[in-house]
């Protein structure tokens, strides 16, 4: 009797193993699906769909992208928290006003720390590293107050803006455009393509990266902490 017992003690405990490794892998496989409902239910964040103001195209969520790899797996949409994207709507109605059916063409939003750290293995010691935030101290885009983004026009063509998305080097530094420009790297075009994005972010209140044409925060880093939390 002790030793059926026993048997079926261990066969409810293998059974309950069984189970709870399902669940784990359940919630590992669909865990960009259940971080995309938890921030949809969220009133902090706003999700900017394809439509007449934005053209979606989420390349961390492509092999399109520096590392050539999905970094996002199956979380594949583009949430700004409210606060950066009152911010973004602004620049769209700034846009509309100078350059009418033009849209804005985003490529990356919202970017949890779990994929910071993706991106951090790529660069790390390597001349890209600049490039990338340290996941220990937090990107902006960890807060979704961060975007990435060109321009479309009313034709739906990408604007050429010089180099494209993710492009680390001298060219996509808008403190070196001058240089480029005199140099023949930076056409005229290209150099007013980056300005029309420019204009209606910074009108908008977005920071301008330094090193990146596509990058915009919404916030300096100092206010971060203490009014943000990031999202894992």
């Amino acid at each position: 009797m002790e030793k059926n017992s026993n048997i079926t003690r261990g066969i409810i405990f293998l059974c309950l193993v069984s189970c709870f490794g399902l669940v784990v892998l359940a919630q590992s496989t669909n865990s960009g699906i259940k971080r995309s409902m938890k921030l949809e239910n969220s009133e902090n964040y706003i999700e900017l769909e394809d439509g007449p103001l934005f053209k979606v195209d989420l390349r961390y969520a492509t092999t399109n992208n520096f590392t050539g790899v999905n970094l996002y797996g199956e979380f594949s949409k583009a949430f700004l928290h409210r606060d950066a994207a009152k911010m973004i709507f602004a620049a769209t109605k700034e846009l509309a006003k100078n350059h009418p059916g033009y849209r804005i063409l985003v490529f990356d939003a919202l970017r949890p720390r779990s994929v910071q750290w993706k991106l951090w293995e790529k660069v790390k010691g390597t001349p890209q590293e600049m490039y990338v935030a340290d996941p220990n101290k937090g990107s902006i885009h960890n807060y979704g107050l961060a975007v990435d983004c060109s321009l479309i026009d009313s034709t739906g063509k990408e604007l050429d803006m010089g180099t494209p998305f993710d492009f680390f080097g001298p060219l996509a530094q808008p403190k070196l455009e001058d240089e480029m420009m005199a140099q023949g790297k930076l056409s005229s075009a290209q150099l007013e393509n980056r300005k029309i994005l420019r204009h209606a972010m910074e009108k908008s209140g977005f920071i301008q990266l330094p090193h990146e044409w596509w990058h915009y925060d919404s916030v300096r880093r100092d206010q971060l902490k203490d009014r943000y939390r990031i999202v894992e």
